[in-house]
């Protein structure tokens, strides 16, 4: 009787590393916003000491952090991605995430996603990226990409608008970032909105928020409503592994 208990477990504990194995990752997509040396004033900031022992983790258990590109490949079912894989993206483009969070991206080399909003542009928010500050990326940190989170669209009810005002946002966006991929302000999207979005070439829309959609990303996911992990503040390390492992 013994022995049969010992061979059943076994079976079980080998049938389920065969069936980690054989399927297809669950990808978490960590979420950032602005970053802060020391004094968090708000719940979309995180302080430098506590990213820096994120990404540590990160290099140390030797994750792979993704490209837009290869989400893309995933969810089209043509290439695998190996069980520790991650995505990290930063919204907005605020100026912190260039002189906070780049050099240790860098110094872990570690890949990023910037979603940036394109009327920053100008300057004339000097909280955010600017032109310039644009080609400094390009040029000093190559592992980050940039990507749209819209041009003119980053308020709470900017995803109610019309179609015919979200394609000309999209216009406005292209000529400053041609990357065709998106993240919705404030994670909200309509129909009309994905609509547009595929119409003028976007592979993938990536949404954000604490809700249901507060999970990891799966091969069966829409291309256009890809969910993402919010660590935009300070967790205590023990959470942030237990996150970025189990959640589901």
């Amino acid at each position: 009787m013994k022995r049969r208990w010992i061979i059943l477990l076994l079976f079980v504990f080998f049938f389920g590393i065969g069936v980690y194995y054989i399927l297809p990752p669950k990808i978490a997509v960590l979420t950032y916003h602005d970053f802060v040396e020391d004094t968090i004033e708000n719940n979309m900031q995180i302080r430098e000491e506590t990213f820096r022992r994120q990404m540590s983790f990160l290099k140390k258990h030797h994750y792979r952090t993704l490209k837009l590109k290869d989400i893309d490949c995933f969810l089209k079912h043509k290439c695998r991605l190996p069980k520790k894989s991650v995505l990290i993206t930063m919204d907005d483009g605020w100026k912190r995430e260039l002189t906070i969070a780049a050099p240790i991206l860098k110094e872990y080399d570690l890949d990023a996603v910037i979603f940036y909003v394109g009327k920053n542009e100008d300057g004339e928010n000097e909280n955010f990226l600017n032109k310039e500050d644009l080609e400094t990326l390009q040029e000093d940190y190559p592992n980050i990409e940039i990507a749209s989170h819209s041009y003119n669209l980053h308020y709470p009810e900017a995803y109610l608008s019309s179609k015919n005002d979200i394609t000309k946002d999209i216009h406005h966006m292209k000529k400053i970032i041609k990357k065709p991929y998106y993240a919705y302000p404030y994670g909200k999207s309509t129909k009309e909105y994905r609509s547009a979005l595929k119409k003028e070439g976007y592979k993938l829309g990536f949404t954000f928020g604490p809700d249901k959609e507060h999970r990891k990303l799966t091969i069966d996911d829409n291309p256009f409503l890809l969910p993402r992990l919010n660590f935009s503040t300070d967790v205590p390390m023990w959470k942030f592994i237990l996150r970025l492992i189990w959640l589901s």
